[in-house]
């Protein structure tokens, strides 16, 4: 069907970027009002009693990408390929976190979560420690003391306000798993079309595994950044239309 060409189909800013425990798999982002928009995390129910957990400053975007990989038939009579079959398919979600806070890093390297996680926080010398989800509520844990991780001034304990442990795992680990979600611009047209005066573009991802290389530079002229490179898995319980497993979805909200 011909149509006109429309500017309001380009789409150009930046997105928020939220993650969750992977059992929440297909939970909405829920805001306070239909007025308001996802891409304010302070709209959005977030933190340690809510299922999405907010990361922050990025840099460079975020990318999603769908790489399927095609396995080619080739017969005699042809100088080309007689058919091509999918044999494989890789989606991955990337971006840089620009809040290089333990809990970023927690999530960068795919840290272990639950009672004995491998974050530990306080808020204050003498607050109740908590080991941190960054995908879920925090689950309190034992004391945490500047005795037992850092000592300075010939042995005096110094105060400590978190601690995360680079865990090397046991043999046969399972990488943790948790859901994304990133919230951007939509085109200004899905708007026009549904009566509204604003839109905006949610991306979920179901089962997300962060697996790959995570470099830390401190650096003179430089942020620091923690890169993160999401590998999605298909869903254990939702599918698509026609019964095949779905890795997320993207959604254009239309709102006003």
């Amino acid at each position: 069907m011909a149509r006109d060409f429309d500017a309001k189909n380009i789409i150009v800013g930046a997105a928020t970027f939220y993650v969750g425990p992977a059992g929440t798999e297909q939970s909405k982002i829920n805001v306070g009002a239909v007025t308001d928009t996802a891409q304010d995390p302070s709209k959005v129910a977030v933190g340690s009693s809510a299922s999405w957990y907010h990361l922050g400053y990025t840099q460079n975007g975020v990318t999603m990408n769908i790489e399927p990989t095609y396995g080619e038939v080739i017969v005699d009579q042809l100088l080309d390929v007689a058919r091509l079959f999918k044999s494989s398919q890789r989606v991955t979600v990337a971006t840089s976190l620009t809040e290089t806070t333990l809990e970023n890093l927690y999530v960068a390297i795919g840290s272990r979560t639950g009672t004995t996680g491998d974050l530990v926080l306080s808020g204050n010398a003498s607050a109740s420690a908590y080991v941190y989800a960054a995908d879920g509520a925090p689950t309190a844990a034992s004391s945490l003391t500047a005795s037992n991780h850092v000592a300075v001034n010939n042995g005096t304990g110094a105060s400590v306000s978190g601690v995360l442990d680079i865990n090397g795992g046991s043999l046969g680990y399972t990488p943790i798993e948790r859901s994304v979600c990133f919230v951007g611009p939509a085109p200004a047209r899905a708007a026009v079309l549904e009566g509204r005066t604003k839109s905006e573009r949610v991306y979920i991802g179901y089962r997300a595994v962060s697996m790959d290389a995570v470099g830390m530079a401190v650096q003179r002229d430089n942020a620091t950044l923690f890169p993160v490179n999401f590998r999605m898995l298909p869903s254990e319980t939702y599918s698509a239309n026609d019964g095949n497993a779905t890795y997320g979805k993207i959604v254009d909200r239309v709102y006003s």
